[in-house]
């Protein structure tokens, strides 16, 4: 009896996932989201290991340059 209310007990703390839903997995260094189809204010950018677009924001910018942006200057003697 006592493991039947721990199996109980065990079940309703643990997170309901509804049938046919996954977790969505972070891409672009947790800029973009891996979904099947993206929402109407993402851009499908490149795709993730299980085949499914990287959805980013369209306000996110991404560097496609192969160099990185630098803020600071060198110091001039």
């Amino acid at each position: 009896m006592k493991l039947l209310f721990l199996f109980l007990a065990i079940l309703l703390v643990m997170e309901p996932v509804a049938p046919g839903r996954h977790h969505s997995l972070p891409c672009l260094g947790n800029k973009g989201t891996c979904r099947v189809s993206c929402k109407k204010d993402e851009k499908p950018y490149l795709y993730c290991r299980n085949y499914q677009p990287c959805c980013v924001q369209s306000y996110v910018k991404i560097n496609t340059s192969a160099k990185e942006e630098r803020n600071h200057h060198p110091k001039t003697s």
